[in-house]
């Protein structure tokens, strides 16, 4: 446990007052992003707890979740925490990123483009209307009594 990081937890939590701190998850005005809402004070001890955390995963071997203590002064716009702690992982992250790509697509399975199935899929079907449209144009030609019916109608 490296001393500086617990000088610096030690530091955050003495210079920043719990009763003036506040630290929201929310979303951007647009509902398309979540953002974090916080003043400086919610911030710095929001970045406290997270060196906690961090001081935690290093004291431990397993893949167990690290909780976040209840704090009144984090505050969740959505109605419930939408982050209450920390998955470990003790790999540098192209090996993460490797395996989640790797478990995300089933082995043999192409990218969207490169389903040859999808494209004679769709090279079937759009050869379908086409040759419907021919079959229509073809019988609206060869049948005299129908092109009076239709410019009847």
């Amino acid at each position: 446990m490296p001393p500086d990081l617990e000088s610096s937890i030690t530091f955050l939590e003495e210079t920043n007052n719990v009763a003036d701190a506040y630290f929201c998850y929310t979303v951007d005005p647009a509902g398309e992003n979540g953002v974090i809402k916080a003043n400086k004070e919610g911030l710095r001890l929001y970045a406290a707890e997270l060196l906690k955390r961090s001081m935690e995963l290093e004291n431990r071997c397993n893949d167990e979740l690290l909780f976040f203590p209840h704090n009144d002064w984090v505050v969740s716009d959505a109605g419930y925490e939408l982050i209450c702690g920390v998955w470990p992982q003790h790999r540098p992250r192209r090996e993460i990123l490797a395996d989640n790509t790797a478990a995300a697509r089933p082995a043999g399975e192409k990218r969207p483009g490169e389903d040859p199935v999808l494209k004679k899929g769709c090279s079937f079907s759009l050869l379908l209307v086409l040759s419907l449209g021919l079959i229509l144009l073809a019988a609206y030609k060869a049948f005299p009594t129908l092109q009076v019916w239709v410019n009847i109608h």
